[in-house]
């Protein structure tokens, strides 16, 4: 650009190269399969039909619009909940679930399934995300004491709230052409960390710890 603006002669011509290439790279991004907030809160993905699938009713309006432009999406999506037991959501066998499903929810999990067929979970806690290791390519847990993979599977891609706290929000990404293939993962923090991320590592979800709760002040006894 810099060439192409300043050059008055025919040295302008020497830009068309780097203009070329830089066309060639913006063609050949690709855009994620799945976004995950760094809060674990939020996760999204596209389903087809210009349709992107979020896991909760009132997201933040924010991230969502710059979601939708980022996975090229017109409209959200937002889960089904059913409650505990319902039989019109049968998690017992996932793979049930037609390619492009939104999101479904119950008992703390939502199951989700991308168009390449890959299975996405959410799970309140890891005893939650335990069931999910038998079907699920990616596994996100919003429980930042959840300190080990609860799969200790290689191709099952599990994601932790804690590793979010530490790394920022994710790009997940999967092979479309193996479905054996482990999914790939990108985090918007890199370590090691630069001067402004170090606060990151002191937040109570990335040392592993669970929200801070107020302790009750003891009842004050009747007076007499």
């Amino acid at each position: 650009l810099v060439i192409a603006t300043m050059a008055t002669t025919w040295l302008r011509l020497a830009a068309l190269p780097f203009a070329l290439a830089g066309l060639l790279t913006i063609s050949d991004t690709r855009t994620p399969d799945v976004l995950i907030s760094e809060d674990a809160h939020l996760v999204a993905l596209p389903i087809g039909g210009g349709e992107l699938a979020v896991n909760r009713v009132r997201s933040n309006e924010f991230t969502t619009d710059n979601w939708k432009h980022a996975l090229v999406s017109a409209t959200i999506v937002e889960p089904e909940t059913f409650e505990k037991g319902d039989v019109r959501l049968d998690i017992a066998d996932p793979a049930d679930l037609p390619p492009g499903a939104p999101f479904y929810c119950t008992a703390g999990l939502c199951l989700a399934r991308h168009p390449s067929g890959a299975i996405i979970a959410l799970a309140d806690d890891r005893k939650t995300a335990r069931p999910a290791c038998a079907f699920a390519d990616l596994i996100v847990i919003d429980d930042a004491t959840a300190y080990y993979d609860p799969c200790r599977n290689p191709l099952v891609l599990v994601v932790t709230k804690r590793q979010l706290a530490r790394m920022g929000s994710a790009a997940v990404f999967f092979d479309p052409l193996s479905a054996t293939t482990r999914a790939e993962i990108r985090f918007a923090v890199r370590q090691p960390y630069r001067p402004w991320h170090e606060q990151r590592r002191f937040s109570r979800e990335a040392r592993g710890l669970p929200p801070y709760r107020r302790a009750e002040k003891p009842n004050k006894p009747a007076a007499q």
